[in-house]
Protein backbone atom coordinates (compact mmCIF):
# COMPACT_ATOMS: atom_id res chain seq x y z
CA UNK A 1 0.00 0.00 0.00
CA UNK A 2 1.38 3.17 -1.08
CA UNK A 3 2.36 5.96 1.41
CA UNK A 4 -0.12 9.10 1.93
CA UNK A 5 3.96 11.01 0.86
CA UNK A 6 4.09 9.08 -2.37
CA UNK A 7 0.89 9.74 -3.37
CA UNK A 8 1.44 13.58 -2.89
CA UNK A 9 4.57 13.31 -4.72
CA UNK A 10 2.86 10.82 -7.93
CA UNK A 11 0.56 14.03 -7.57
CA UNK A 12 3.16 16.47 -7.93
CA UNK A 13 4.86 14.89 -11.26
CA UNK A 14 1.42 14.47 -12.91
CA UNK A 15 0.81 17.89 -12.40
CA UNK A 16 4.05 19.88 -13.58
CA UNK A 17 3.98 17.15 -16.90
CA UNK A 18 0.64 18.46 -17.71
CA UNK A 19 1.56 22.46 -16.99
CA UNK A 20 -0.86 22.82 -15.01
CA UNK A 21 -0.92 24.99 -11.33
CA UNK A 22 -0.39 22.18 -8.91
CA UNK A 23 -2.83 22.27 -6.10
CA UNK A 24 -1.55 21.44 -2.23
CA UNK A 25 -2.79 20.89 1.19
CA UNK A 26 -1.74 24.29 2.45
CA UNK A 27 -0.29 22.39 5.91
CA UNK A 28 1.54 19.90 3.74
CA UNK A 29 5.63 20.90 2.72
CA UNK A 30 4.28 21.58 -1.34
CA UNK A 31 2.59 23.86 0.05
CA UNK A 32 5.17 25.71 1.45
CA UNK A 33 7.34 25.73 -1.64
CA UNK A 34 4.29 27.47 -3.81
CA UNK A 35 3.33 30.14 -1.64
CA UNK A 36 4.63 33.83 -2.73
CA UNK A 37 7.07 35.52 -0.81
CA UNK A 38 5.24 38.25 1.17
CA UNK A 39 5.03 41.78 -0.42
CA UNK A 40 6.98 44.58 0.18
CA UNK A 41 5.70 47.60 2.36
CA UNK A 42 7.08 50.16 -0.11
CA UNK A 43 5.98 48.33 -3.06
CA UNK A 44 2.35 48.64 -1.49
CA UNK A 45 2.97 52.29 -0.46
CA UNK A 46 4.20 53.49 -4.08
CA UNK A 47 1.24 51.30 -5.87
CA UNK A 48 -1.68 52.88 -4.21
CA UNK A 49 -0.40 56.49 -4.53
CA UNK A 50 0.47 55.97 -8.04
CA UNK A 51 -3.66 54.66 -8.20
CA UNK A 52 -4.75 58.00 -6.21
CA UNK A 53 -2.17 60.16 -7.47
CA UNK A 54 -4.98 61.07 -10.80
CA UNK A 55 -7.64 61.33 -7.95
CA UNK A 56 -5.49 63.91 -6.11
CA UNK A 57 -5.03 65.92 -9.70
CA UNK A 58 -8.68 66.23 -10.38
CA UNK A 59 -9.54 67.70 -6.58
CA UNK A 60 -6.65 69.88 -7.00
CA UNK A 61 -7.96 71.12 -10.46
CA UNK A 62 -11.57 71.30 -9.11
CA UNK A 63 -10.54 73.57 -6.75
CA UNK A 64 -9.13 75.85 -8.12
CA UNK A 65 -11.41 76.23 -10.81
CA UNK A 66 -14.10 76.63 -7.95
CA UNK A 67 -11.96 79.61 -6.28
CA UNK A 68 -12.77 81.72 -9.53
CA UNK A 69 -15.49 83.83 -8.23
CA UNK A 70 -17.57 86.04 -10.94
CA UNK A 71 -20.50 88.04 -10.20
CA UNK A 72 -22.45 87.67 -13.72
CA UNK A 73 -25.85 87.98 -13.24
CA UNK A 74 -25.75 88.56 -8.97
CA UNK A 75 -26.00 91.46 -7.27
CA UNK A 76 -23.25 94.48 -6.67
CA UNK A 77 -23.21 97.13 -4.05
CA UNK A 78 -21.11 100.36 -5.23
CA UNK A 79 -19.95 103.02 -3.38
CA UNK A 80 -20.32 106.64 -4.45
CA UNK A 81 -18.54 109.37 -4.47
CA UNK A 82 -20.58 112.02 -2.09
CA UNK A 83 -19.47 115.06 -4.54
CA UNK A 84 -19.87 113.91 -7.55
CA UNK A 85 -21.84 111.10 -7.28
CA UNK A 86 -18.99 109.02 -9.22
CA UNK A 87 -19.53 105.31 -8.74
CA UNK A 88 -15.44 104.60 -6.93
CA UNK A 89 -15.31 100.90 -6.45
CA UNK A 90 -17.66 97.33 -6.13
CA UNK A 91 -18.37 94.68 -4.47
CA UNK A 92 -20.74 91.23 -4.58
CA UNK A 93 -24.12 92.75 -2.39
CA UNK A 94 -27.43 93.49 -2.34
CA UNK A 95 -28.12 95.89 0.20
CA UNK A 96 -26.38 99.38 0.00
CA UNK A 97 -27.07 102.53 2.57
CA UNK A 98 -25.58 106.24 2.17
CA UNK A 99 -23.48 106.90 -0.61
CA UNK A 100 -23.83 103.90 -2.22
CA UNK A 101 -26.10 101.90 -5.32
CA UNK A 102 -26.68 98.63 -6.50
CA UNK A 103 -26.97 97.21 -9.76
CA UNK A 104 -27.04 93.06 -11.79
CA UNK A 105 -23.70 92.34 -13.03
CA UNK A 106 -25.08 91.30 -16.52
CA UNK A 107 -21.84 90.73 -17.69
CA UNK A 108 -19.34 89.45 -14.59
CA UNK A 109 -16.91 92.42 -14.81
CA UNK A 110 -17.86 93.21 -11.09
CA UNK A 111 -18.92 96.89 -12.38
CA UNK A 112 -22.33 98.33 -12.98
CA UNK A 113 -21.68 99.16 -16.85
CA UNK A 114 -22.37 95.96 -18.75
CA UNK A 115 -21.80 94.98 -22.26
CA UNK A 116 -24.48 92.58 -23.44
CA UNK A 117 -24.05 93.55 -26.96
CA UNK A 118 -27.46 95.18 -27.53
CA UNK A 119 -29.76 92.85 -25.10
CA UNK A 120 -32.12 94.04 -22.75
CA UNK A 121 -31.86 91.44 -19.64
CA UNK A 122 -35.23 91.49 -17.27
CA UNK A 123 -34.84 90.09 -14.19
CA UNK A 124 -38.39 91.07 -13.11
CA UNK A 125 -39.34 95.28 -12.41
CA UNK A 126 -41.84 97.35 -10.99
CA UNK A 127 -43.70 100.84 -12.31
CA UNK A 128 -40.31 102.52 -10.54
CA UNK A 129 -37.84 99.93 -12.27
CA UNK A 130 -37.16 101.68 -15.56
CA UNK A 131 -34.70 98.65 -16.88
CA UNK A 132 -36.20 95.43 -15.69
CA UNK A 133 -33.24 94.47 -13.83
CA UNK A 134 -35.29 93.97 -10.42
CA UNK A 135 -33.99 97.37 -8.66
CA UNK A 136 -35.46 100.37 -8.04
CA UNK A 137 -34.57 103.12 -10.05
CA UNK A 138 -34.05 105.22 -6.80
CA UNK A 139 -30.95 102.38 -5.75
CA UNK A 140 -29.97 101.72 -9.14
CA UNK A 141 -26.60 102.34 -10.34
CA UNK A 142 -27.76 102.22 -14.22
CA UNK A 143 -29.91 105.12 -13.12
CA UNK A 144 -27.35 106.72 -10.62
CA UNK A 145 -26.09 110.18 -12.14
CA UNK A 146 -22.36 108.90 -11.41
CA UNK A 147 -22.54 105.83 -13.33
CA UNK A 148 -19.91 105.84 -16.06
CA UNK A 149 -21.08 103.88 -19.23
CA UNK A 150 -22.03 104.25 -22.85
CA UNK A 151 -24.98 102.90 -24.22
CA UNK A 152 -25.64 100.65 -27.13
CA UNK A 153 -25.75 103.22 -30.21
CA UNK A 154 -25.89 107.02 -30.65
CA UNK A 155 -27.78 108.43 -33.29
CA UNK A 156 -26.12 112.01 -34.49
CA UNK A 157 -28.64 113.97 -36.73
CA UNK A 158 -27.76 115.99 -39.83
CA UNK A 159 -26.77 119.45 -39.18
CA UNK A 160 -26.06 118.97 -35.16
CA UNK A 161 -22.92 119.71 -33.81
CA UNK A 162 -21.26 116.79 -32.03
CA UNK A 163 -18.68 115.30 -29.51
CA UNK A 164 -20.25 111.39 -30.13
CA UNK A 165 -18.51 109.98 -27.43
CA UNK A 166 -18.83 112.37 -24.80
CA UNK A 167 -22.38 112.95 -25.67
CA UNK A 168 -23.05 108.93 -25.35
CA UNK A 169 -21.48 109.02 -21.91
CA UNK A 170 -23.67 111.88 -21.17
CA UNK A 171 -26.74 110.41 -22.39
CA UNK A 172 -26.03 107.28 -19.54
CA UNK A 173 -24.59 109.63 -16.78
CA UNK A 174 -20.91 110.62 -15.75
CA UNK A 175 -18.33 111.75 -18.07
CA UNK A 176 -15.27 109.30 -17.26
CA UNK A 177 -11.82 110.68 -15.86
CA UNK A 178 -10.06 110.43 -19.00
CA UNK A 179 -10.59 108.51 -22.28
CA UNK A 180 -7.49 106.65 -23.00
CA UNK A 181 -7.78 105.24 -26.05
CA UNK A 182 -10.70 104.88 -29.41
CA UNK A 183 -10.26 102.54 -32.59
CA UNK A 184 -12.77 101.61 -35.02
CA UNK A 185 -13.91 98.08 -35.88
CA UNK A 186 -12.42 96.31 -38.73
CA UNK A 187 -9.66 99.05 -39.27
CA UNK A 188 -12.18 102.04 -40.27
CA UNK A 189 -10.89 105.84 -40.25
CA UNK A 190 -14.16 107.82 -41.08
CA UNK A 191 -14.44 110.46 -38.14
CA UNK A 192 -11.48 108.81 -36.49
CA UNK A 193 -9.19 112.00 -35.81
CA UNK A 194 -12.27 113.96 -34.76
CA UNK A 195 -13.56 110.76 -32.51
CA UNK A 196 -9.59 110.32 -31.31
CA UNK A 197 -9.21 113.83 -30.57
CA UNK A 198 -12.19 114.60 -28.81
CA UNK A 199 -13.30 117.19 -31.88
CA UNK A 200 -16.66 118.55 -32.10
CA UNK A 201 -17.87 118.39 -35.55
CA UNK A 202 -20.88 119.35 -37.83
CA UNK A 203 -22.86 116.38 -39.40
CA UNK A 204 -22.53 116.30 -43.06
CA UNK A 205 -24.95 114.41 -45.82
CA UNK A 206 -21.47 113.03 -46.05
CA UNK A 207 -21.81 111.18 -42.97
CA UNK A 208 -25.14 110.14 -43.34
CA UNK A 209 -24.58 108.07 -46.65
CA UNK A 210 -20.47 107.30 -46.14
CA UNK A 211 -20.12 103.26 -46.27
CA UNK A 212 -19.50 102.38 -42.53
CA UNK A 213 -17.95 99.28 -41.02
CA UNK A 214 -21.17 98.20 -39.57
CA UNK A 215 -23.55 99.85 -42.63
CA UNK A 216 -24.44 102.99 -44.54
CA UNK A 217 -24.18 105.89 -42.00
CA UNK A 218 -23.31 103.67 -39.09
CA UNK A 219 -20.26 102.98 -37.55
CA UNK A 220 -18.50 100.70 -34.59
CA UNK A 221 -16.01 101.96 -32.50
CA UNK A 222 -14.39 100.63 -28.85
CA UNK A 223 -13.79 102.94 -26.45
CA UNK A 224 -11.60 102.47 -23.62
CA UNK A 225 -11.32 104.75 -20.54
CA UNK A 226 -10.03 105.28 -17.15
CA UNK A 227 -12.29 105.60 -13.94
CA UNK A 228 -11.41 108.43 -10.77
CA UNK A 229 -10.04 104.40 -8.81
CA UNK A 230 -7.31 104.36 -12.00
CA UNK A 231 -9.41 101.47 -12.94
CA UNK A 232 -9.80 100.49 -16.44
CA UNK A 233 -12.92 99.23 -18.70
CA UNK A 234 -13.26 98.73 -22.78
CA UNK A 235 -16.65 99.20 -24.27
CA UNK A 236 -17.77 99.23 -27.89
CA UNK A 237 -20.19 102.11 -29.16
CA UNK A 238 -22.32 102.30 -32.11
CA UNK A 239 -22.81 105.41 -33.94
CA UNK A 240 -25.62 105.73 -36.28
CA UNK A 241 -25.65 108.91 -38.47
CA UNK A 242 -29.27 110.17 -39.70
CA UNK A 243 -30.72 107.35 -38.41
Amino acid sequence: MRQPHDLEANAVRSVRSSGATPRHRWGSPLAHAWQKAPPNPKELMMSKLSHQLPILLAAVLLAACSSEVTTKSQMIVCDTDPDSGTILRCEPGDEGGEDTCVDVDEDGDGQPSDDTDGQVLSYGGSPDDGDGDGVPDADDCDEHPGEVDLPYAIEPQLGDTVTPIRDAFAEKGAQPHAIVAVEMEDGGTWRLAELTGDVAFTVTNADCNHVGNRDVGRDRVFVTWQNVDGSTETDHLDIRYCD
